[in-house]
């Protein structure tokens, strides 16, 4: 992958339309194609420890797990297309989302640099990858724990160029959302159940998260004050 060795060069990229042609290895990391059904159960493994009393890098790295659990899902289930009771349209609307996933995880771990040290190890007990009903159900709940992080982490964010690429992907994660409600009921109001949607605290997502992977995940420092919003329904825990 292209190094960027500064925020300017970061932005820069990020504003062009091109941002793919920096990321010739997206599906090459994270690739390990292992059947997690064999591996330990969530919660089980090692820490993965994010201390918000680390300001913008706790709350970037935050982001960054949930790219990586995002990524690897929709991966595993682009592998298991020949074998997967998926249509073609439903097949190709998850491959540009797992394309769209992986670009996010590359630009949150070369804004972090050295920050985003940790490799996540997913378990997805429940789900079957070769079952439309199993992959569309666990891809909602994915994307609404995606929309409601974002929305809820950029509370805590400082630099107004980190906010600025938080509302850039929450707008494409709610599209994602909105594109996968519409494959399970197409042509219906289930595209968007609500005006706002929610916000969701590090613990509730922390919570989430934990559901599907292996490694412990453990919150230092958690500010105290959140902000829900109008009309959701998430909280701080």
């Amino acid at each position: 992958m292209t190094g960027m060795t500064t925020r300017r060069d970061f932005l820069r990229v990020l504003g062009i339309g091109g941002a793919l042609t920096i990321f010739p290895g997206l599906f090459a990391a994270c690739a390990d194609t292992g059947n997690y059904r064999e591996i330990a159960g969530p919660g089980s493994g090692n820490a993965i420890r994010i201390d918000f009393a680390d300001g913008d890098i706790a709350v970037l790295q935050f982001a960054y797990l949930i790219e990586q659990l995002e990524s690897d899902f929709h991966r595993q289930v682009v592998a298991s297309f020949a074998s997967s009771t998926l249509s073609p349209t439903e097949r190709s609307v998850l491959a540009d989302i797992a394309s769209h996933d992986a670009i996010h995880r590359e630009v949150l771990k070369t804004l972090l640099g050295v920050n985003a040290s940790f490799t996540l190890t997913p378990a997805y007990d429940n789900v079957d990858m070769n079952d439309r009903a199993s992959v569309l159900r666990t891809a909602t709940a994915l994307k609404e724990l995606s929309v409601g992080a974002y929305n809820g982490l950029a509370q805590y964010l400082t630099d107004a160029n980190t906010v600025l690429l938080f509302g850039k992907i929450v707008s494409v994660e709610a599209r994602h959302a909105a594109a996968i409600r519409d494959l399970i009921d197409p042509r219906s109001g289930n595209f968007a159940s609500l005006a706002f949607d929610d916000a969701l605290g590090p613990d509730a997502i922390r919570s989430i998260v934990q559901r599907y992977v292996v490694d412990r995940i453990v919150l230092a420092a958690p500010s105290a004050m959140f902000v829900q919003g109008p009309n959701g329904s998430g909280s701080p825990s």
